[in-house]
C-alpha cells in the first residue's frame, strides 16, 4: 500500500477523481477501483467529505509496481509502455 501524505502538504492540483486517474494514467476507471479494492491505494480523507480524490503520487507509485511485476506482457493482456496514445 502506498499511503498518501499529511493533508496539509498536498496540493489541491495533485488531487484527482477516478475518471481523472484513469484517465492520466490511460487506464480503465475499474483498474483504479481494483486498487483499492486490493488495498494498494487509498483515497484522500477530506475534512467535511465530498467526492473520493486520489493522490497523484501514490497513483504513480501504484501504476508503477503494476508494471514491474508484469502488466506491461502482451500475454497478460496488458499494453507496452512505449505505446503512443491514438488519437480519439
Amino acid at each position: 500500500m502506498y499511503p498518501n501524505p499529511p493533508l496539509d502538504e498536498i496540493d489541491p492540483d495533485d488531487l484527482m477523481t477516478v475518471k481523472q486517474a484513469a484517465a492520466w494514467l490511460w487506464i480503465g476507471e475499474s483498474t483504479i477501483r481494483l486498487w483499492v479494492h486490493r488495498g494498494k491505494l487509498t483515497h484522500v480523507d477530506l475534512p467535511g467529505g465530498g467526492p473520493r480524490l486520489y493522490h497523484r503520487d501514490s497513483l504513480a507509485k501504484v501504476e508503477y509496481e503494476t508494471w514491474l511485476n508484469g502488466a506491461d506482457r502482451p500475454l497478460r493482456g496488458g499494453r507496452k509502455r512505449d505505446l503512443e496514445r491514438q488519437a480519439a
